[in-house]
């Protein structure tokens, strides 16, 4: 099995997760001692991946493949990240939604059964992009599955 097919709440698992052992290791990710191989291998031999993935998934090849190359992604994204915020000098405010976009999104959500977790404030354009694309069609693109936390469906009351 892939990455891409596992459930929105299981990835979003995997991804807070991963970031967060990425996030311990960045010194040996930015210098490239640490690769996604050694990391798929560290993390999916931890006993602490058990509480997310069962013991099948973490022994098929496939998904230890596609594993490995989202972890790839996440180490690029990071090391992005890392470098656009060492080029400024000054601190940049990631871009804002524009109206046009919050506006889709207010619609998006009064006609789905979504609600948002944070006020649309805190998100960026792409946050909002992302969002709009989820509420639409279900899908996140991998590594952007922080968005999935950013909305709910309300509980229902009998």
């Amino acid at each position: 099995m892939q990455m891409a097919n596992l459930d929105l709440e299981t990835r979003s698992k995997i991804y807070s997760h991963t970031k967060k052992v990425l996030r311990k290791y960045q010194k040996g990710i930015i210098t490239g001692k640490l690769t996604a191989d050694k990391f798929a291998e560290n993390i999916l031999s931890n006993e602490s991946i058990n509480d997310i993935l069962d013991e099948n998934l973490l022994s098929d090849e496939t998904f230890k493949l596609s594993y490995i190359d989202y972890i790839d992604k996440l180490i690029s994204m990071q090391n992005a990240n890392l470098s656009k915020g060492k080029k400024r000098k000054d601190k940049s405010i990631p871009e804002k939604p524009s109206i046009s976009q919050k506006l889709k999104l207010k619609n998006l959500l009064s006609s789905s059964e979504y609600t948002l977790s944070i006020p649309i404030e805190y998100l960026n354009a792409c946050d909002v992009d992302n969002l709009i694309k989820f509420i639409s069609t279900g899908i996140i693109d991998l590594g952007d599955e922080r968005i999935y936390n950013y909305v709910h469906k309300p509980e229902k009351v009998n």
